[in-house]
């Protein structure tokens, strides 16, 4: 268990990152920055920004799920936490809204790549968000005894994949909406 002092100190560096990662995206979006060239070329300002932040987001769970293997459980609990919610906060300020530009009308809407893979990227992210914050409240002993989860580390386990297989589709996504 780690010192009450280093267990503060990491708290408030976990929430200064969300907090700022969130603000950078609002700062884009209000500044009417956002359809700007973004930083890789073919895609706007405000994609950019958020694949780097996905990408930052896998990362960082993938370290969290080195500090699980090697036995530091709360810091573990410390840094998923973290990434859970700016995932939450990256859904709630962007993928969410980005919907209504694929608008299923028909079920042969989802044959055009640009289509399919956005509501399968959707499909899956919401899952697997859905799962991190039910994780994340039950290792945070937010959510009541009767709602936690048994199995939980199988649970962790498809959650961790199911980060990378949204990554991996988030990527595909960027692919088809701004360079093929």
């Amino acid at each position: 268990m780690a010192a009450p002092g280093n267990r503060r100190s990491a708290v408030v560096a976990a929430c200064i990152m969300v907090a700022g990662s969130l603000a950078w995206i609002v700062g884009i979006s209000a500044s009417g920055l956002g359809g700007s060239r973004g930083f890789f070329g073919p895609g706007p300002l405000i994609a950019d920004a958020n694949l780097i932040l996905e990408i930052f987001l896998v990362v960082g769970l993938s370290y969290g799920f080195l500090l699980a293997r090697s036995g530091n459980i709360d810091a573990h609990r410390i840094n998923q936490t973290t990434w859970v919610a700016l995932n939450i906060g990256l859904i709630a300020l962007l993928m969410a809204g980005s919907m209504q530009d694929v608008k299923l009308v028909r079920t042969a809407d989802l044959a055009d790549w640009r289509v399919g893979i956005t509501w399968l990227h959707a499909a899956v992210g919401t899952l697997t968000a859905v799962m991190g914050l039910w994780i994340v409240l039950q290792m945070n002993d937010v959510l009541p005894r009767g709602l936690h989860v048994r199995g939980w580390k199988t649970l962790m386990r498809a959650a961790f994949a199911g980060y990378w297989l949204t990554a991996i589709f988030g990527g595909a996504t960027y692919y088809f909406w701004y360079i093929a």
